[in-house]
């Protein structure tokens, strides 16, 4: 009895253990898929762990302002003991014969300590000066990914629910389309309508099926597109609680110098900026190579030779120098002058870049104002189209019911609507993405 109960648990723990569980889904709001994404997405986190790797290179360039301090042991065997060269007369040779000697022990220890202190070095300022700089460039280049990633996000969520919308939408075309056939089929059955009809009904019924089925396949592409730019697994379920809708009220007022604010708030144009003076910094470091150097040196050192490696016997006398040590570059085949050409040519060309951008920018704010603006002119006009269009199909409906109206004419009532309604969606996505890239072009995120 026993084994049979320790199988079916078994069993029952295979079952479960097997058994899938349901996914929680996560409602998400776009404020709130924002800020996921600026925890999770993998460019800014890419981007924060090189502004921190900035902050060490400001480290780095001030180390060398600092003194250098390295200790050094050597251990060496001579199989064969070091030569001594003596004049020959030494030793009762002639003056032109030299005499050599075998000289020290067959195990030579030597350790010491070197310490060198840079008293002058003109490049140590502006390495300092060009550190601090790309730390700066880099935090605005960070900022750069944050307002794409902003962005991103923003457009992604808006493509999940313009997606969802013309779904929804296509069902609702389907449902009046099921109802008309009904409708027809009910009408043929009193000889009120004819077969044709009835036919016609039901193509249009199958011919919304293919397009519902592929905007729910879009709708979960453009969900995986919306997790992947968060940062999200792709297995997470997400339940997107905002709409589409568009708030007249909350329009925004025209933008009054738009460009000034654009260049004033937006990272590209400070990163440009900041990299411009890096560069100028950059020709001042290589000119500096052609300065001498002087640094304060100290040396602190101990050796001994023997025949045996009897350590306790040795004698290790020490001996040490302080000093001055004075490097003049005169002549190394013309590099340094090289480099202080390519850094010119580097800061023009981001002078240019800068000017460009600029240009650019301003082209970015004409745009966004007049995309934003024609899609908010859409919407108001879409409105009106709307709700002429449900009461032309009403009309319709009504007509063809009576037996006035064809269905043809039913049809192309149906589909005015259905193209209206999807018209007006359309106009206030493209009201919001337009918004969302003006920020971005703007400076706001």
């Amino acid at each position: 009895m026993k084994p049979l109960i320790y199988k079916i648990i078994l069993l029952l723990f295979l079952l479960i253990s097997g058994k899938p569980a349901f996914a929680q889904v996560q409602p998400l709001t776009m404020e709130n898929a924002v800020k996921l994404a600026l925890e999770k997405n993998r460019d800014l986190q890419v981007a924060t762990l090189e502004t921190a790797k900035s902050v060490q290179k400001v480290r780095e360039a001030r180390s060398y302002a600092l003194p250098t301090v390295s200790a050094s042991a050597q251990y060496l065997y001579f199989p064969l003991k070091q030569v001594s060269f003596l004049p020959g007369s030494f030793v009762g040779l002639g003056e032109n014969d030299l005499a050599t000697f075998r000289v020290g022990g067959s195990n030579a220890f030597l350790g010491g300590v070197a310490v060198s202190q840079p008293l002058f070095q003109a490049g140590i300022g502006s390495g300092i000066r060009a550190a601090q700089l790309y730390e700066k460039a880099s935090v605005e280049e960070r900022n750069e990914v944050r307002a794409n990633v902003v962005t991103d996000v923003k457009k992604a969520y808006l493509d999940v629910l313009i997606t969802q919308e013309q779904l929804r939408l296509q069902e609702q075309s389907l449902a009046r389309n099921v109802q008309a056939l009904k409708d027809a089929r009910s009408l043929l059955a009193q000889g009120r309508a004819s077969r044709v009809d009835t036919l016609r009904a039901f193509v249009s019924v199958e011919n919304l099926r293919p397009t519902i089925n592929q905007l729910n396949n879009q709708v979960e592409i453009t969900r995986t597109v919306l997790k992947r730019t968060m940062g999200l697994d792709e297995q997470e379920a997400i339940d997107l609680q905002d709409s589409l809708r568009y708030d007249q009220n909350a329009v925004p007022a025209p933008e009054t110098d738009a460009f000034f604010e654009a260049v004033q708030n937006r990272p590209e144009v400070h990163r440009l900026e900041l990299t411009e003076k890096l560069n100028r910094e950059q020709i001042t470091l290589q000119t500096a190579e052609r300065a001498p150097k002087l640094s304060a040196i100290g040396l602190l050192q101990s050796q001994a030779q023997a025949n045996n490696l009897r350590l306790d016997n040795y004698s290790w006398p020490l001996s040490s120098y302080i000093g001055l040590q004075l490097n003049v570059p005169i002549f190394n085949g013309f590099r340094t002058t090289s480099r202080i050409q390519q850094a010119v040519i580097t800061r023009q060309q981001s002078e240019t870049q800068l000017t460009n951008l600029k240009e650019v920018v301003r082209a970015q704010v004409k745009i966004s104002l007049s995309r934003r603006d024609e899609a908010r002119q859409r919407i108001a006009t879409q409105q009106q189209t709307v709700s002429v269009a449900e009461l032309g199909y009403r009309i319709t409906r009504d007509r063809w019911k009576q037996g006035i109206a064809s269905r043809l004419d039913l049809s192309d009532a149906e589909l005015s609507l259905t193209q209206a309604k999807s018209n007006y969606l359309q106009a206030i996505y493209d009201f919001l993405t337009a918004s969302v890239e003006l920020d971005k072009v703007l400076g706001r995120i």
